[in-house]
């Protein structure tokens, strides 16, 4: 069948410091399996993810860049397992001292089910006498038991007197792993998500709660998974047995599944989707007696318990909007003088601002919700006082509603969650270091490189990941391209209060308790219904203006202020460069003795009244420090302060990490450009030799969109477009295939 293409959207580290220790979900790695063995669509091979990955380091290791694992590449030989676990005590390797005996799971991962005796990939792992490799984990109700992998691709526990060192017949060697991550995790191993399904927090897996009521055969589990529908998700599917191993816990027996969780789990085999490599007939499977891995004949009945491919994402797809390059004069035009903050808008001064990116809405509580919870997950936030730091770091992230009513996000039992009806508003009550938090690990969510220093808070402005818009950028992008005439707010010279959340405007959420926020996009021109949104007001319906300015930007006036990168100067102005400024290299003190950064765009909370209409201080030249919040400080911190991400534009240049691709030398130059692509992407590639190439798009749910060419090509260099901005955003797969040979890239579409 059609090789498909699957995302595992897991959680990954979003900052390290060089030297320290990454931590993230254990990625698991595909099984390698690319033969079909039927033409019933769901086994292995159909889908494609965490493509195998391996780095040879040149020094007697290997990388697995799945998992981020650093493993021996020759095996240390036979030996019995107390020597084993000696002799990774004392081995040096690599310049590295901290070797150990890895546990199943991590040995299972390297296992190549496309592949047999050794079910490893030969290229990378040096290929020995070996029948086994120990792990560091013992059976269970049996310590004399060591749970070990076999070169036949299964893992099951064995007498430690097997092995001929120890008198018997067997050749079980010992293969050492460092831990370049860590596979302790800061949550529990499983959550139950009260609608029948569990998540797994070490793998991001989701998986049906309670098996197929009935036992079936391989085929028959592929078919029911193909068409199973449960918690609103239609792309189930029978697990590789790598997944299915993932639910092994070595410490249990009778079930060695959780029973906690996969409660009606008590016995008896259960399928995967991994064929026995070369035997169409048999399938691998595992014994929940005790996990062991093994194989059984298809036309035998088992249990079916399904999975599918992680964490949704789609909340993450900001929709984006391209700005650009050009020159323009900042500052004040209409002459207003600010009671607060006078002449920090003058002197008009002329700016150039390169062409860049950013996002058409503020960030929502719920992209940001998801932002925490993969930090919690991953240990690198912690909670004190109701209010959120990175750990070992004294600055504040954000405030949880715990701390006060007003943020929406709750922290409770050791997870974030929303509480109240808030999930598609601006995010409130965070500081400018949980801003920049969250750009980093936006940023690895799409494989683009992190700008800040999370430390020191410095910015590189040559990455392309994620980052706060600079004040220039900003109030270019705020006017929309108009300098003819230039305007006071986004879109005109008055403000309309249909247009945009302000003070008193009887918008319907005015009627609750703070924050007063609305929507984002909610003003977009259409009539609102209350039976779409369950406002808190009394009114129907509400009539909304179109709010977005010239290059499609919502609450670029009013909602909430927008945190930006730089510092806040009030006499920047007589200072600014003219190519790209980037604000002063400290701020202005305020009364507090401390400097902060700058924020624009107004709020719902205050402002001045002018011609009959609270503006909500969302002039589009309007400057003001995040120190001056209002009136009630300090009771209300930042419950009117949001933010809006940005990142560098260049459609020359390609900037997203390869998932895979086999190396060759007959194709060369696979380039995708750019990417991330926001209309139009270019596919160029180069061929040494006449080849018959097929070039597909693939979603992230395994499912074929366009075929780009199916044809024979000579020698040359060819290039192809593919129109993505027909499709929604998200994460897509490019495959090139020619004669035997595949390639894969991955290319990320944010419109």
């Amino acid at each position: 069948m059609l090789k498909k293409i699957t995302l595992m959207a897991l959680i990954v580290l979003f900052y390290f410091q060089s030297n320290a220790q990454k931590l993230r979900s254990f990625k698991l790695p595909e099984t390698g399996q690319n033969t079909s063995y039927t033409s019933t669509h769901g086994e292995d091979a159909d889908f494609l993810f965490n493509p195998i990955s391996l780095t040879n380091n040149g020094d007697g290791t290997v990388t697995d860049n799945n998992t981020g694992l650093m493993w021996q590449k020759v095996d240390g030989g036979e030996m019995t397992f107390e020597n084993a676990v000696t002799y990774c005590n004392n081995l040096v390797l690599g310049a590295y001292s901290d070797w150990r005996l890895p546990t199943a799971i991590e040995l299972f991962s390297i296992n190549n089910h496309g592949k047999i005796n050794p079910a490893i990939d030969t290229t990378f792992f040096t290929k020995t006498l070996a029948e086994y490799w120990w792990t560091s984990q013992k059976r269970a109700d049996d310590t004399t038991k060591i749970w070990a992998v076999n070169s036949g691709g299964g893992i099951g526990a064995h007498p430690k007197s097997e092995t001929m060192s120890a008198g018997g017949t067997k050749k079980f060697h010992v293969r050492a792993v460092r831990d370049a991550i860590s596979t302790t995790f800061n949550v529990s191993h499983f959550i139950d998500n009260g609608n029948g399904t569990i998540t797994d927090n070490s793998t991001g897996l989701v998986w049906q709660k309670s098996k197929a009521s009935n036992t079936m055969t391989w085929e028959q589990a592929l078919s029911y998974a193909d068409t199973f529908s449960l918690a609103g998700k239609s792309d189930w599917r029978l697990p590789n047995i790598k997944e299915l191993q993932s639910l092994n816990n070595v410490n249990k027996h009778h079930p060695s599944f959780d029973v906690a969780y996969f409660t009606n789990v008590v016995s008896g085999n259960f399928w995967s989707s991994t064929t026995m490599y070369n035997t169409a007939t048999k399938a691998w499977d595992i014994n929940v007696d005790y996990g062991i891995v093994s194989y059984n004949d298809k036309t035998l009945s088992e249990n079916v318990l399904l999975v599918r491919g992680g964490m949704d994402l789609t909340d993450l797809n900001f929709t984006e909007a391209i700005i650009p390059a050009d020159s323009f004069s900042m500052g004040d035009h209409f002459g207003f003088v600010d009671p607060g903050h006078p002449s920090d808008e003058t002197p008009i001064h002329s700016v150039k601002v390169d062409s860049f990116l950013i996002a058409k809405t503020e960030t929502t509580n719920q992209q940001f919700l998801d932002f925490l919870n993969s930090s919690l997950l991953n240990g690198l936030i912690t909670v004190q006082n109701n209010i959120v730091y990175r750990v070992g770091d004294t600055n504040i992230l954000c405030y949880t509603n715990q701390y006060a009513s007003y943020y929406s996000i709750s922290y409770s039992g050791g997870v974030f969650s929303m509480a109240d009806f808030r999930a598609n508003h601006p995010v409130v009550g965070v500081m400018w270091f949980g801003d920049i938090a969250f750009c980093n690990w936006l940023s690895v969510q799409n494989g683009l490189q992190e700008c800040y220093n999370l430390q020191t808070g410095d910015c590189d402005f040559n990455k392309n990941g994620y980052r706060l818009p600079t004040e220039a950028e900003w109030e270019w992008a705020g006017r929309g391209g108009n300098t003819n005439p230039y305007l006071n707010y986004a879109t005109s010279n008055t403000i309309d209060i249909t247009k945009a959340n302000l003070p008193n405007s009887g918008d319907p959420y005015e009627v609750t308790d703070y924050p007063n926020t609305t929507p984002v996009g909610f003003y977009n021109g259409s009539l609102k219904q209350k039976t779409d949104y369950n406002w808190p007001g009394s009114a129907s319906s509400y009539q909304t203006s179109n709010g977005a300015n010239a290059y499609g930007l919502y609450d670029m006036q009013g909602n909430v202020w927008e945190l930006i990168n730089d510092w806040y100067g009030q006499n920047y102005y007589s200072l600014s460069p003219y190519d790209n400024p980037k604000g002063p290299t400290s701020g202005f003190i305020m009364p507090d003795g401390k400097p902060y950064r700058g924020m624009r765009g107004g709020n719902w909370y205050n402002g001045l009244v002018t011609n009959g209409v609270n503006d909500g201080h969302s002039r589009i030249s309007n400057r003001n420090p995040s120190y001056y919040r209002g009136p009630q400080d300090p009771n209300h911190p930042w419950y009117h302060i949001g933010f809006r991400v940005a990142r560098k534009y260049d459609g020359s240049t390609t900037g997203i990490n390869d998932i895979h691709g086999n190396t060759s030398s007959e194709i060369q130059d696979f380039l995708i450009y750019p990417n991330p692509v926001n209309s139009c992407a270019s596919i160029q590639f180069k061929l040494l030799n006449s080849k018959n190439i097929s070039l597909n798009i693939y979603n992230s749910y395994g499912q074929l969109i366009t075929n780009l060419a199916d044809v024979k090509l000579e020698s040359g260099l060819y290039k192809y477009q593919w129109n993505a901005g027909i499709y929604p955003n998200g994460i897509y797969f490019i495959k090139l295939s020619a004669n035997n040979m595949e390639f894969i890239k991955k290319i990320v579409l944010i419109k």
